[in-house]
């Protein structure tokens, strides 16, 4: 299986906010919100719109295997 899942995701932790643009395989994307829930982060799905008005510090873009994000973050 080659599917592909995109989302968007707001993720809250003690230092800072992020929104982040996320495309890969349904199990990595799955196994990266579990890992940010585990370490105390607030996980909540966005949308495009609130993708592109975000006001942030930093944007990086990480490319894993069957995982892409492009991370914008704010700092608290």
């Amino acid at each position: 299986m080659n599917e592909v899942q995109h989302m968007f995701l707001h993720v809250e932790s003690s230092d800072a906010i992020c929104i982040l643009n996320v495309a890969g395989h349904p199990f990595r994307l799955r196994e990266l919100i579990y890992m940010m829930v585990g370490n105390g982060c607030r996980v909540m799905q966005t949308t495009a719109d609130k993708f592109n008005m975000f006001s942030y510090d930093k944007e990086t873009v990480e490319v894993y295997d069957y995982l892409t994000s492009i991370i914008k973050a704010k700092f608290v």
